[in-house]
């Protein structure tokens, strides 16, 4: 009866693993940033993984 969002432990891979498991929603913070890509002008790699994350709890929810 409870909606729960995790927040810990959320990765690109498994973002839609927890929307299957019954989770309304995911909260990505670590997996999606890299330091790295980020200090070397590479968003671009962010956008990919937040692209994936997407797609992934799109197919979770049956919507891809």
């Amino acid at each position: 009866q409870v909606k729960l969002m995790p927040t810990g432990g959320v990765t690109v891979e498994n973002a839609g693993d927890w929307i299957k498991a019954g989770a309304v929603a995911v909260g990505v913070g670590g997996a999606l940033l890299d330091a790295k890509a980020i200090a070397a002008g590479e968003y671009d790699v962010i956008v990919k993984r937040g692209r994936t994350i997407v797609a992934n709890v799109r197919r979770a929810r049956g919507l891809a």
